[in-house]
């Protein structure tokens, strides 16, 4: 089974057992009732969202079972998953970004581009950020740019986009 990176524990709130957690997931994973999966000493620990509420920049989050600081103590740092059979069917032209990275992008004539190596998150809008002859470049993930994602991705090369070495 895969699974996928979707938040890291901070640190313990309170003598109940909250967690302060960073979400590093472009979709909601933390509500009452999700399934997900604490890393703690190589193994994957299921565990059951009790709650979530927004706390900052971060969320607080109990889980089921686990409502007191020593119990959830030891998992200070580390990270949280969701299992692959757990995701969302996403609707036509939804994309969840781990899919993306590691992708080969080709522009409108076939040409090969370079790599998705990661999604950036910018306020204008998200972009892919690739690799290419040893050079990274910005392609902002939006239908003017991107013109197809299956097993590759197609952009739209405007002049400038990508220098060539």
């Amino acid at each position: 089974m895969e699974y996928y990176r979707c938040g890291k524990i901070m640190t313990t709130h309170g003598i109940k057992g909250d967690l302060k957690v960073k979400v590093t997931s472009d979709f909601n994973r933390f509500f009452k009732g999700s399934k997900l999966y604490i890393y703690h000493n190589e193994e994957y620990i299921p565990v059951e969202v009790e709650k979530a509420s927004d706390f900052g920049k971060y969320l607080l989050v109990s889980f089921k079972n686990l409502q007191d600081i020593n119990l959830v103590s030891k998992y200070h740092l580390d990270e949280i998953y969701v299992s692959e059979e757990d995701r969302e069917d996403l609707d036509e032209d939804e994309y969840y970004y781990s899919d993306l990275v590691g992708c080969e992008v080709y522009n409108q004539d076939n040409v090969f581009r370079g790599v998705v190596e990661e999604i950036k998150e910018m306020p204008q809008c998200d972009y892919l950020y690739i690799s290419y002859n040893q050079m990274h470049y910005y392609v902002p993930f939006i239908n003017e740019f991107v013109l197809e994602v299956t097993d590759k991705i197609i952009i739209q090369e405007i002049e400038g986009l990508i220098r060539e070495n």
